[in-house]
């Protein structure tokens, strides 16, 4: 999931900054932090998401996660969202 994402987003990225004035374009780490960003971002909502539906707290067992995310293919259907994103 992280790999297609991160593909998607760099590409993105790099296309978005090279229609930016030379003087204004930022550099390959530049990218490569606000990629991970949004990476970050996309993880943190998946969690939250999930965390309303499994009713889950710090103390939740992570067998509780497991079994919600397989009984809900949530893995599968991500990957699905992620090959299909488009930017």
């Amino acid at each position: 999931m992280e790999v297609i994402f991160m593909q998607k987003v760099l590409a993105y990225l790099n296309s978005k900054n090279k229609k930016r004035q030379p003087a204004k374009r930022l550099n390959e780490e530049q990218i490569t932090r606000q990629a991970e960003k949004m990476y970050a971002q996309v993880v943190e909502d998946l969690y939250n998401k999930l965390h309303t539906q499994v009713k889950a707290n710090r103390f939740t067992p992570a067998e509780k996660w497991i079994q919600f995310i397989n009984q809900n293919e949530v893995l599968d259907g991500l990957e699905e969202s992620m090959i299909e994103l488009e930017l």
